[in-house]
């Protein structure tokens, strides 16, 4: 990730995803050319895809997933395969076993992360596990990331350290509302990630902590939404190969 400027469509790739495939009988080497498809995980927060001691299921960042649905649309059927889960299935080798590379069809496939709150910390985690790993993480989206609290830390199934996100694009959105409700509290104690330096767009919105749809889907001062960059994004890639 680098600095770029606000037409973030321009870090979209022309991957050609293929492997080679030889047999037994004829040792030539043949390109087999992989269909392109794109896998995105929205990861909820505290509350979201399940109950949070006793608050929720909320399921907030399920409508930002939703959203992204409807902007795509239905023409790419299979090809693109959203997955809706809680921050707590994106840590440990059972749950990102279950929660994650099982909803993987082959390391060419393009990767969006979405992550809401608690979700925006562990998803930038799953970021770099995956990257590590040789998939291909085309975007991270934190929405209003949370985890630096040691207290959330003690009590919720997050990662300890900081997060190094690795993504060929990085949109981080803080949430900064004219007046402060329950959830920008409680936020704020949980200890908001503070980040100074490293996604290559950072938007602050005036809407508050809990609504997932608004930060993802509100237009950011440097242009278009994180929801209209991720869908350009995906529409692209699986138009070239269509």
């Amino acid at each position: 990730m680098g600095a770029q400027s606000g037409a973030v469509q321009g870090c979209i790739g022309r991957l050609v995803a293929s492997h080679e495939l030889t047999t037994k009988e004829d040792q030539t080497v043949k390109p087999v050319t992989l269909a392109r498809e794109v896998v995105a995980f929205f990861i909820g927060g505290a509350g979201d895809s399940e109950s949070y001691y006793g608050d929720g299921p909320s399921n907030y960042t399920l409508r930002a997933m939703e959203a992204l649905q409807v902007r795509l649309g239905s023409s790419y059927g299979g090809k693109f395969q959203p997955y809706y889960m809680g921050y707590n299935d994106v840590k440990g080798d059972a749950d990102l076993e279950e929660f994650v590379f099982s909803k993987l069809p082959h390391k060419s496939a393009h990767v969006y992360i979405v992550g809401h709150s608690l979700g925006g910390w562990n998803g930038a985690h799953l970021s770099q596990i995956l990257t590590d790993k040789g998939y291909i993480v085309k975007m991270l989206v934190t929405l209003d990331p949370v985890g630096e609290g040691v207290m959330v830390a003690l009590i919720s199934d997050i990662y300890w350290s900081e997060p190094t996100p690795k993504a060929e694009t990085w949109i981080n959105v803080r949430a900064e509302p004219d007046e402060m409700d329950r959830t920008d509290v409680v936020a704020w104690v949980g200890g908001k990630w503070d980040i100074e330096s490293g996604p290559d767009v950072m938007g602050i919105v005036k809407f508050n902590h809990y609504s997932a749809l608004r930060l993802y889907a509100s237009r950011l001062e440097c242009g278009p939404s994180a929801l209209v960059l991720s869908a350009s994004s995906i529409s692209g890639y699986l138009r070239e190969g269509a």
